[in-house]
Order: C-alpha cells, then structure tokens, then sequence
C-alpha cells in the first residue's frame, strides 16, 4: 500500500561540528520550503537538507559520512591494533547511471529559478486581473464622472443664481438710498438758484451803490452753490 504522508523525514549531519539532527519536512518541488541551521553551530544546513530530499525521493537512500579513523600510536613490541569495524564502515552508494547527481549548489540555483518563476506567473497573472478590472470598471467610471461633473455644474449655477439676485437687491437698495438723498439736494440746489436768479434781479433795479453790495451777495451765493454741488459729488461717490 503507498504511503499516504507526504511528510519526510530528514537526517542531517552538520559539517561543522559534525552534529547530528533530524526533522520532519512537506517538500516543495522537492525542496526545503525554509531555511534549517545546526542546532549546536547555527551552521546553514539547507543544501544538505535539499540533497538529502533529492536522493531520498529519486529512491536514493543517503548513508551518513564516516568519521576519520581513529589515529592509534605505534608502540614497540606490541602488535597493531586490530580495528573495529563501525557502523559507519558501510560500502559507498553506487548512483545507477542515467541518474543526475544533484549537488547543494545545483539544488539551490534551481530552487530560485523555480521560485523565480512562480514569481514571474504571480506578478503576470496580477497583471491580468488588474486589466479585466479596469476593462470592466471603465463604463461605470465614466458614468459617475459625467453624473459628478452635471451635478457640480448644476451647483455652480444655483450659487452664481443667487449672487446674481443679491447683487441686483444690493443694486436697488443702493439706487432706492441715493434717490432719497438726492431729492433734498436738488431742492437745495433749486433754491441757491433761484436765490441768485432775485438778487441779480434786485440788482439790475438797484442804484449803483448797492451793486457792489449785490455782487458780494451773488458771488457769496454762488461759491455756496459750488461747495454744495461739489459736495453732493462727494457723496454719490
């Protein structure tokens, strides 16, 4: 029956410190999905991790490296020391031709193309998506910009309405205000004139004793007849 866990598990020999671990990983395209570092040392250990993944699921079964041999001084008169055969004292695995034999730096430069592509597909699909999005949202936009843009033109004249129709009440207060002040100058004015109008009349009926007299009076009249037009200027403006 196949084995259904898609779990791994992964045994490391740090080359280090020669430190031993192992941990449980899920593959992704049958790579580390992490960083691992020795747990003594801190040491990266994510090539061996992704060499290990790589010969176990092409059916490669890894055999940790054996350690040096013990050095063992010669002493005189005494026979070699027979050595003990280790359990690391196995045969080398054979790769059966036709296989790739799949180093560290292999397996990382292939990881980030792998990833690098994943990237290139993420960043064009969102590409895609961005352009149907504006394809779709384009008409509705433009709708709401006109409706924006009748309703911000229908405002500006309601207003420019309004201050039209203050400015002309200010208008007709104004003219309303200047009719009345203008009425009692014009009576003013009326009656210097018709003031100078009797004494020049008086005057021409007058001997000439009391001409030097009049023309003093006319000339006084006249020069109150001028300040108060100027005056009356003053004021309209």
């Amino acid at each position: 029956m196949a084995n259904l866990n898609p779990m791994v598990y992964v045994k490391i020999v740090c080359h280090q410190c020669s430190q031993k671990y192992a941990f449980d990983v899920l593959p992704v395209n049958n790579q580390m999905p992490m960083t691992v570092k020795c747990p003594v040392c801190r040491v990266d250990g994510t090539p061996a991790a992704n060499l290990f993944l790589a010969q176990k699921l092409m059916g490669i079964i890894p055999q940790p490296p054996a350690p040096p041999a013990p050095v063992v001084p010669v002493v005189q008169n005494i026979p070699p020391v027979v050595k003990i055969p280790s359990v690391y004292d196995v045969p080398s695995v054979q790769i059966p031709p036709g296989v790739p034999v799949v180093s560290a730096d292999n397996a990382s430069n292939a990881a980030d193309v792998e990833w690098r592509r994943r990237a290139l597909e993420a960043e064009a699909r969102a590409e895609q998506a961005q352009a149907a999005l504006k394809a779709s949202l384009a008409p509705q936009l433009a709708q709401s910009l006109k409706e924006a843009v009748v309703q911000g033109l229908a405002a500006q004249r309601t207003e420019l309405l309004q201050a039209q129709q203050a400015a002309a009440a200010e208008i007709n207060a104004l003219v309303h205000r200047l009719d009345e002040l203008k009425a009692p100058m014009q009576d003013r004015l009326r009656s210097y004139e018709e003031r100078i109008g009797e004494l020049e009349k008086d005057l021409a009926e007058r001997n000439e004793e009391n001409r030097e007299l009049l023309k003093m009076k006319i000339e006084m009249t006249r020069r109150q007849l001028e300040s108060e037009r100027t005056r009356s200027r003053v004021d309209f403006n």
